[in-house]
């Protein structure tokens, strides 16, 4: 997905420079916001969820989380094909099964920065683990900034104390707001707006403990809508988030 245009952009974007030390000196000294990533995995078929989805679309308002809604496919055969589902959403989930400590998967489920997962509609319990992983990462992330340039993201990560082991590059392509009318299945009869859908996402670099530059695609795949870029950096490809950040963006044609 989306690897024709990738290629591109980052054979030409990747790079350690001293310019790059320059500003990533500034950016250790905490001139960046250092939000952490909330996960939501959703579905238009189940009727949990749409608290979830509200919950989200709070939590995403907040300058330090960058909030993040994956909708998933396997609730499909129960009467609603949800029209925001993506299989390698479902995919990814069930690749958290294997590490999160709860080994579940399940409807709808948040994932805190890589490391907890909570039921999504449990508003209390989300806002203890993710004030709790604030604190715990506090003056300990990964800095990351974006900023658009034209039909690209430009994107700089920096370095993080301590940490040199490779870590994932993700980029996502998302769309700020989709409210859909939900005919039949459990949710039928239900408008429900779902907020900042992740519309597609890939693997894009390694970062290795050097400041890097990247320079990404700015919209998604040819005739996805999308207004959003968000990259983050992720020990072990689902592991502990170190870094992430998210931009709106605008088409320039």
């Amino acid at each position: 997905m989306m690897k024709n245009a990738l290629t591109k952009t980052l054979r030409a974007g990747c790079l350690t420079a001293f310019g790059a030390v320059l500003f990533w000196h500034g950016a250790e000294a905490g001139a960046v916001k250092q939000p952490v990533l909330v996960e939501l995995f959703t579905s238009q078929g189940c009727s949990s969820c749409p608290p979830a989805d509200k919950i989200l679309g709070e939590i995403q308002k907040r300058d330090d989380v960058v909030a993040l809604s994956f909708s998933i496919d396997y609730w499909d055969y129960i009467g609603w094909r949800d029209t925001l589902a993506r299989r390698e959403n479902t995919l990814r989930q069930q690749a958290y099964e294997k590490v999160l400590a709860s080994h579940r998967v399940y409807t709808p489920q948040m994932v805190i920065d890589g490391v907890k997962d909570v039921v999504g509609n449990q508003r209390k319990n989300i806002l203890d683990v993710l004030e709790r992983r604030l604190g715990e990462t506090q003056g300990k992330r990964l800095p990351v900034s974006l900023a658009q340039v034209g039909d690209a993201v430009q994107v700089r990560i920096g370095t993080l104390a301590g940490v040199r082991s490779p870590a994932t590059v993700w980029l996502a392509h998302t769309l700020s707001a989709r409210t859909v009318n939900i005919t039949t299945g459990e949710n039928s009869g239900r408008e429900i707006t779902y907020h900042n859908v992740v519309r597609g996402f890939a693997a894009v670099g390694k970062w290795s403990g050097d400041p890097i530059s990247l320079d990404l695609p700015a919209q998604g795949q040819n005739g996805e809508l999308t207004d959003g870029v968000a990259v983050w950096v992720q020990a072990d490809g689902v592991g502990p988030v170190l870094g992430v950040a998210q931009i709106r963006v605008t088409p320039t044609k």
